[in-house]
């Protein structure tokens, strides 16, 4: 019965709909990618297409669990493109999984943001806000101010607390 009004309630966070980086072009976010929050080790995202304009891509996250030493988890998944810069709809490779909205929310030619979501049939909403770097750390001013932007987008509409990538060790 909890279940039931858990899913039920009125006031339940959706996927929030964005304007992803009007600039973007896959060539600004082609190859590897450093992601300074989630919770693995030595977290790397690589994207590849064959276009370096607008078009469809592949995104491949590869991290090593409980230290740089840890075994190596790996999943890919297929991003297709919306005909909208920088938003596509990720798919990934294993039966039954969602397509879930993969938007980049601002890129330059050193960091990234990304937000991922979907919503499922209970109503249970599920998001990812991803801050990557060319480069294994981001300066603590750059990091603030992306997590700031995410703020005032109001992708953070669950509250989640930002927990940091561990890297020390890693390159």
């Amino acid at each position: 019965m909890v279940w039931w009004a858990c899913v039920q309630g009125d006031e339940l966070p959706a996927c929030v709909a964005v304007t992803p980086a009007p600039y973007f072009q896959n060539q600004m976010y082609e190859g590897h990618w450093y992601e300074v929050g989630k919770g693995c080790w030595c977290d790397v995202t690589d994207f590849t297409s064959p276009d370096p304009g607008l078009a469809d891509g592949e995104v491949t996250y590869t991290c090593r669990k409980d230290g740089p030493q840890g075994k190596v988890k790996s999943a890919s998944a297929d991003l297709i493109y919306k005909g909208t810069p920088g938003q596509f709809k990720q798919q990934f490779r294993f039966p039954f999984a969602p397509q879930l909205d993969y938007s980049i929310m601002y890129i330059d030619e050193n960091t990234t943001m990304e937000y991922d979501c979907h919503t499922n049939v209970l109503g249970i909403t599920n998001y990812c806000i991803h801050f990557m770097s060319r480069h294994p750390t981001m300066s603590e001013n750059t990091l603030t101010s992306l997590i700031d932007y995410a703020e005032s987008l109001g992708l953070n509409n669950q509250n989640i607390t930002y927990k940091g990538t561990k890297q020390e060790g890693c390159w």
